[in-house]
């Protein structure tokens, strides 16, 4: 049987810097560890979430397993204040889209620092 509890892994060129990113986007870092000498990561959005992130050095992924996909997952956020995260993202210099709006909800695309797009949706208050 599944739990509700959900870890999507990320592989990434600088585990340190993508693990800094999301830390300035307000996630929390959960643990930390080595795998042979790579530091991977598991990142929240709060202590509290069943959603984790796992960063792994996209180069020992590739190495010690070369069928693995490592395409960037297809993840849409959502978030309490969406125009309150925007303007924070703003400040932060991150890559952003276009915030549009979908029925009752807002919605748009950031960037990390890789280049990968992530979509972040809320309600317009």
């Amino acid at each position: 049987m599944f739990t509700d509890e959900t870890q999507v892994m990320l592989y990434v060129t600088d585990v340190a810097a993508a693990g800094a990113f999301w830390e300035s986007l307000g996630f929390v870092i959960l643990e930390e560890s080595e795998a042979d000498g790579t530091l991977v990561l598991e990142i929240a959005p709060s202590t509290e979430s069943n959603l984790h992130l796992v960063l792994y050095d996209l180069n020992y992924v590739q190495s010690h397993s070369p069928e693995v996909n490592i395409a960037a997952p297809s993840i849409l956020f959502t978030a309490t204040d969406v125009l309150d995260l925007y303007q924070r993202m703003q400040v932060l210099n991150v890559t952003l889209g276009e915030m549009v709006q979908l029925g009752e909800q807002l919605i748009f695309n950031f960037a990390d620092p890789e280049g990968n797009y992530f979509a972040v949706s809320g309600p317009n208050q």
